[in-house]
């Protein structure tokens, strides 16, 4: 049922009272706001007169038998018209009435495709009634009758039948346009908004606002400049085609043209021949004389170069003789240098040892005088000890006293080791009983690994439910692989899909729980906003994948706050096994999305096919539940109490059919259980066995304590009685190192012995060194020879290298004159050769010729040269070459193709001068239309940048121009990120929220600047966050509540608390039910009471 209610400052606060959440039942359904729909019509009378209404705005919607209503009618206010209402109740059914019933198709809405499926269930027939505010007369009132039988509408217009033709006529002289998505936009084509092409998006804000005269110059300009291409292209054409026809007849008249010379070319030809032997044959004469004279003249230096060649031998061999002389001479000179050297080294050599052999001399004679200081010091130190060894002597005990004292010590330790015999043999009993336990715990151990190894296999289910997560969305599976490898770069655990991260219990619920999480199978769920916009930073705008993911608030990830309608120790009562939170293990905070998004924790399940129903409707609490085989919905009236109940069969799961099985999974478990008592048990033991050993090691210790005492006591006489020993035995032997000592010789004579060697080593050094400067006088006037000697030898070699490159060079021009001879000669032969034949020749071609022909052939080559003859030649052979006789068919083709260049040319001069009125046409509408688009887009850029800066974001309205007129489009740029810099607006890159909202802000950017009537939005608000709806919801109610702006219809199945309200808005609200309170039929009755309600209350 649908009410409608007219906001104003005197009736209604403009702040809506806050719902609190417990009276919002789980379906999101407010309890204060529900009241059964009726299926008649029931409507709050407004005192807004037609004046306050557009011209084409919508004065009332009714409806009969139409979708989910039987009777409907409502009057809309003339601004902003805000309707509100639980999921399925029926908002856009009202947009559905809307687009029909002004004559649109049903592809438009995104839905049923045969006009038959909008009649309600049951019906046959069915209307829809639409009536539009006509400023210049009586207002237009549009009926559709919907024959479901046969598929069939009928219209009216003011009770005359139309057809469908007629009455879009009527609506598009309003500037009504349902099929612009900038007007008119229904739920399921929301996304078709941000998914348009620019260039859709340009020409649908044209209609919007720009009206059809903008829309027509913009097509216009686009048909023109699309003939324009296809003329030049055909210009392009004609003239490739006159060019090809003309390059044709040149090539034919050419040919025509050589064939009526050919003959007088070749008479030509054959006397410039005759001239070319004869000029041929002097040329040849020339050169004859010519070598000839070349042949004598290179005879003649070669006689000359032989004479010059034969001094400059001799002068070579002389040469490396004096050569051959000074190398022997310094050969000799060198050895006699490195004797001396060799020499010299010996004795350098010989005073270096001499010199090292005195200076140990010296060493030697050091020592003794330090050995007979050290003696004395040794002396005296050895003196001190001996008297001290004697004192220490004198003063330790007698052996005797100390043997008695360490036989009784002994008799001591022997008695405790008696006494302590039984507490070790206990020890080392207790020790190995902890032994045999300790291996049998390893045995304990072992077959817990095996045991775990075997429930880890049955439950690593995750790989196989990956793979067939990449089977069914491979993006997913890739974003799960990235999530893996940088879990590390977010704050908390970003969950994997839930079909990743979840396991069944109990396989008997498998069905119910996939298909109550089925909407989320897919989805990856983050635990904080820093994480979500980093994990959609890197997953849907970097690496473009599409994936599901949600961050919920923080207190929906606490798993404590979920409750269940009833204790779980109830639903037995009802045939209920238990919630559908108790099948499902995972992570307490994905456990808790799952209740925020599924309500999972308040869904009980049945592992048979059957329940106690009328017990689960009489008791009030479930909302949902599911058996074995189908899961039900209940929804409850609150004023009757009635239920309907939805039954759905459970669709077979595939992907929780691989989680654990748990019949083997328990008896695993009880192995486990049975080893890991057996160990605890073990463990008791050991330290039952440990305590007790602690026990008697603490006796023993105390008895090793006292036994170490005792034998450290009996350590103590021992040591002294062999300290004493050994002092009496070190004083002996320092009292006979003493007297060896003292009876060492003295070092007088041999300290005399060095000084005397020192004296003779002297005096050979002495000689070494005389007879060291004498050879190396001798070494220093041998090297001054073998210098002087090589420098002989290398002017001699210098003057020889000469002498024999200058020999060379002469030799070389002898053997080049011989060369240049004998050529000379070759040529003479064989020039004289030619020049025989040439003559022979020209003088038999001459005795041929026509005696007619000598007088022209005289005048033809006189006085050319050869060169001049042979060009001439050439290029009359070439004319004869080129001419030839063309046949009839040529002659033809020749003029027809003269009659084809002269028709096209006028071909192309006309469609030059369209081109160019084309042109003109198009600068005309462009200077009209380019001004007006500029300024538009200019204004909606304007506005839609300050909506943006209101909600602390980015965007810009951008005309994109283009040589083609058809590729002009508008580009929305919108940045929601500090760190993002303005990117395009498209049905991808940005989240749901974030198209919405950037979809409303062009909308409203549009209405300063919207001619049409009216303006229709579909739950645009879905998927924004609380902050951008509240402020998006603000302008909107800002711009939409405007005196004599255009009409808004804005359908959303739920509001934020505390929004702002205007005066000239109207909020219609559709409640849900099958039947209508007596007490509510006067609806102003019912709000004032309401209202007095409320302040009583406060």
């Amino acid at each position: 049922m649908l009410m409608d209610t007219t906001v104003n400052s005197g009736a209604v606060p403009k702040r809506r009272r806050e719902i609190e959440p417990e009276e919002v039942d789980h379906d999101g359904v407010s309890q204060e706001l529900a009241i059964p729909r009726n299926k008649g019509l029931s409507s709050v009378s407004s005192n807004i007169v037609k004046s306050e209404y557009q011209h084409g705005s919508i004065m009332r919607v009714s409806m009969k038998s139409f979708v989910t209503y039987e009777s409907c009618s409502f009057t809309p206010g003339p601004n902003l018209n805000m309707i509100i209402g639980p999921n399925g109740t029926g908002k856009s059914t009202i947009v559905c009435a809307l687009a029909l019933g002004l004559g649109w198709n049903t592809n438009l809405l995104g839905r049923a495709k045969e006009i038959s499926e909008f009649v309600k269930h049951g019906s046959d027939k069915g209307w829809i009634e639409v009536v539009l505010c006509n400023k210049n007369g009586t207002n237009v009132v549009i009926k559709r009758h919907i024959n479901k039988t046969n598929n069939t509408s009928v219209w009216k217009i003011n009770g005359e039948n139309k057809t469908q033709k007629e009455v879009m006529k009527k609506v598009q002289s309003f500037n009504i346009q349902v099929d612009n998505l900038c007007q008119f936009l229904p739920q399921d084509r929301v996304s078709e908004f941000a998914q348009m092409t620019p260039q859709e998006l340009l020409k649908e804000t044209q209609r919007a606002i720009g009206g059809d005269e903008m829309v027509a110059a913009h097509q216009k300009m686009i048909d023109l400049w699309n003939e324009h291409k296809t003329i030049s292209a055909s210009v392009q054409g004609d003239l490739d085609h006159i060019e090809t026809n003309e390059k044709r007849n040149a090539v034919i008249a050419k040919d025509v043209l050589r064939f009526q010379q050919r003959e007088a070319v070749l008479k030509k030809v054959r006397l410039l021949e005759i001239w070319i032997l004869y000029a041929k044959y002097g040329r040849a004469k020339d050169d004859y004389n010519a070598i000839k004279e070349t042949r004598r003249v290179s005879y003649a230096m070669f006689n000359q170069l032989q004479r010059e060649v034969e001094p400059l031998e001799d002068k070579t061999r002389q040469l490396e003789q004096s050569e051959k002389r000074f190398a022997d001479e310094k050969s000799r000179l060198e050895k006699q240098y490195q004797d001396s050297v060799r020499n010299l080294k010996a004795k350098g050599t010989a005073i270096e040892t001499a010199e090292g052999e005195a200076e140990d001399l010296k060493k030697e004679l050091d020592r003794l005088q330090a050995k007979v200081q050290q003696r004395q010091t040794t002396i005296n130190n050895m003196k001190r000890k001996i008297a001290a060894h004697q004192e220490l002597v004198d003063g330790a005990p007698s052996e005797e006293t100390v043997n008695n004292e360490k036989e009784e010590l002994q008799q001591q330790i022997a008695s405790l080791i008696a006494d302590n015999h039984s507490t070790r043999e206990r020890i080392d009993s207790l020790q190995s009983q902890q032994q045999e336990i300790v291996n049998a715990s390893s045995r304990i151990n072992h077959k817990m690994t095996e045991t775990r190894r075997s429930l880890n296999e049955l439950d690593d289910v995750s790989k196989r439910r990956l793979d067939q997560l990449g089977r069914n969305d491979p993006d997913a599976r890739e974003a799960v692989l990235w999530l893996r490898d940088n879990a590390n770069i977010f704050q908390k655990k970003v969950f994997e899909p839930v079909c990743l991260e979840l396991n069944i219990r109990n396989t008997k619920f498998v069905n119910a729980v996939e298909n109550a999480l089925r909407n989320q199978l897919k989805t990856f769920v983050c635990q904080t906003r820093e994480d979500y916009n980093l994990f959609t930073r890197e997953i849907l705008d970097k690496r473009k994948l599409r994936v599901n993911v949600i961050a919920p608030r923080p207190q929906e990830l606490e798993l404590d706050e979920y409750r269940p309608p009833v204790p779980a120790s109830q639903l037995a009562g009802f045939g209920f096994d238990c919630y559908m939170l108790d099948a499902v293990d995972g992570p307490p905070a994905l456990l808790a999305a799952m209740c925020s998004k599924a309500g999972i924790h308040a869904i009980p399940v049945s592992q048979s096919a059957s329940v106690h129903q009328q017990a689960i409707r009489d008791s009030g609490k479930f909302k949902r539940y599911a058996t074995s085989t189908t899961a039900f919905q209940i929804s409850y009236s609150r004023y009757s109490g009635e239920s309907l109940d939805t039954a759905t069969p459970l669709k077979s799961a595939n992907v929780f059919t691989s989680s654990v099985d748990h019949e083997a999974r328990a008896k695993l478990i009880t192995e486990m259980d049975d080893l890991r008592s057996n160990l605890e048990r073990n463990e008791h033991t050991i330290h039952d066995l440990t305590k007790e050993e602690k026990d008697l090691r603490k006796t023993y210790q105390e008895f090793t304590a006292k036994r170490d005492a005792l034998n450290e006591a009996k350590k103590t006489l021992i040591a002294s009685l062999k300290r004493t020993e050994k002092l009496k035995i070190d004083l002996d032997s320092m009292k006979r190192d003493l007297e060896r000592r003292l009876r060492e010789p003295s070092t007088e004579e041999e300290e005399e012995k060095i000084n005397k060697a020192l004296r003779v080593k002297s005096a050979k050094r002495c000689k070494l060194t005389l007879e060291y400067l004498e050879l190396g006088k001798v070494c220093h006037h041998l090297f001054s020879r073998v210098t002087l000697t090589t420098l002989s030898r290398v002017q001699a070699h210098a003057e020889s290298q000469a002498v024999e490159v200058e020999c060379a060079e002469k030799a070389r021009q002898l053997k080049d004159m011989e060369d240049q001879y004998t050529e000379a000669n070759r040529q003479y032969e064989k020039v004289r050769g030619e020049a025989k034949e040439l003559l022979d020749t020209a003088k038999e071609q001459y005795s041929q010729l026509d005696p007619a022909l000598i007088p022209e052939f005289k005048e033809l080559g006189a006085g050319a040269s050869l060169e001049q003859l042979e060009d001439m030649l050439a290029g009359e052979s070439a004319k004869a070459a080129l001419h030839y006789t063309p046949n009839q068919s040529v002659i033809d083709k020749y003029e027809k193709q003269q009659g084809d260049i002269k028709t096209a040319k006028e071909k192309v001069e006309s469609k030059k001068r369209k081109l160019g009125r084309l042109e003109s046409e198009i600068q005309q509408i462009r200077g009209s239309w380019y001004p007006k688009i500029t300024e538009l887009i200019a204004r909606i850029s304007n506005d839609f940048s300050k909506s943006f800066q209101r909600i602390g974001c980015a965007g810009e309205v951008k005309l994109g121009e283009h040589e083609d007129y058809d590729k002009w489009c508008i580009e929305i740029l919108v940045k929601f990120r500090d760190a993002e810099k303005l990117q395009k607006l498209t049905g991808q890159r940005q989240s749901g929220g974030e198209r919405s909202v950037s979809t409303i802000m062009y909308l409203m950017a549009l209405q300063e600047l919207s001619q049409v009537s009216f303006r229709v939005v579909d739950e645009i608000n879905q998927g924004m966050d609380p902050r951008n709806e509240r402020l998006v919801h603000a302008q909107l109610v800002e711009k939409a509540c405007k005196k004599d702006t255009a009409q808004y219809f804005l359908i959303t199945p739920k509001l934020l608390p505390n929004l702002d309200y205007h005066e000239r808005m109207k909020v219609l609200c559709i409640y849900n039910g099958e039947w209508l309170d007596d007490g509510v039929t006067k609806w102003s009755n019912y709000l004032n009471n309401q209202r007095q309600s409320k302040k009583i209350r406060a």
